[in-house]
């Protein structure tokens, strides 16, 4: 036997790629832009509250980061303008509306996507055909909707309003999320014996915390700072929201902008809290269904 076929096979070498040069400018191009959009984001945040504990005499002529530091701004909004009063009136507003928008968009979300009734599809594209409608052209309906129910003026006619205005964009996002879900989970329960309800509940409703978290944050979001109706809709300076009241520290002819800009500051710090709060479920809720099994 000659020594050729005695010689064993040699072992294929794998050669792991080397990283060029392209690839390298790539990434490091792609983490400034990134760099770049976050100063661009955090740069206008980060000047709001430099102006809002600077004196007013320094509010455009001092330098970006003030020389001397000042609370007077929070003074007069909080104690001058008595702002905790409307800011206690966003507090209200936006949790009874988040908790009437979300009960009513769950439960009509399961219906739409695990319920199969006549005439399913026809109304969910008639309830969620209000997304089409842009909210400024049912000022003057809704203004004289709530004038004809003694509404007008009140916190729980805007509550209404701001709940009727979030359901249809809710209700697509939940009945998305439900049909994402897997129908094995269901079935498995109602054979056990567990009724619609007890599958909702205790099945389906858990399951569906990222999505919760996705339609309380876009409608946190969208009644905190909403401004067109609570101005329109509620005259009394006791009864609004807090953005209203800080709108109006903007004068014609003169501006407090270290007051201003406090009222800003204290609007926008329960916001930040919330989003970094719930960041974990708002992701996982934006991202649910974009893989299928």
């Amino acid at each position: 036997m000659s020594s050729t076929t005695l010689q064993r096979p040699r072992a294929a070498v794998v050669r792991r790629p080397r990283r060029g040069a392209a690839a390298i400018s790539r990434r490091v191009l792609w983490h400034a832009v990134m760099i770049a959009v976050a100063v661009g984001a955090v740069a206008p945040l980060l000047y709001m509250v430099l102006t809002s504990i600077r004196p007013q005499a320094t509010a455009f002529s001092g330098p970006i980061v003030p020389d001397r530091l000042t609370g007077v701004g929070y003074d007069f909004a909080w104690n001058e303008l008595q702002i905790w009063r409307n800011f206690l009136n966003s507090v209200l507003i936006t949790g009874t509306t988040l908790v009437l928008t979300i009960a009513a968009a769950t439960l009509a979300g399961y219906a739409f996507s695990r319920i199969g009734f006549t005439g399913r599809n026809l109304l969910f594209f008639v309830v969620t055909s209000a997304l089409f409608l842009p909210g400024v052209a049912t000022l003057i309906p809704v203004y004289l909707e709530l004038q004809s129910f003694g509404l007008l003026g009140s916190r729980l006619g805007l509550i209404l309003v701001y709940t009727a205005g979030g359901v249809s964009f809710s209700l697509f996002l939940m009945r998305t999320f439900f049909d994402a879900l897997p129908h094995e989970l269901s079935e498995a329960a109602r054979i056990d014996g567990a009724s619609e309800v007890q599958i909702f509940w205790r099945v389906m409703l858990p399951l569906a915390a990222p999505g919760i978290a996705t339609v309380a944050i876009f409608q946190m979001i969208n009644v905190w700072n909403e401004l067109l109706f609570a101005s329109a809709l509620i005259s009394d300076p006791a009864n609004r929201p807090i953005q209203p009241v800080a709108n109006s520290l903007i004068g014609q002819y003169a501006t407090n902008w270290p007051a201003l800009t406090a009222a800003m500051t204290l609007s926008a710090l329960p916001m930040v809290v919330a989003y970094v709060v719930f960041q974990r479920w708002f992701v996982a809720g934006l991202t649910a269904g974009a893989v299928k099994a």
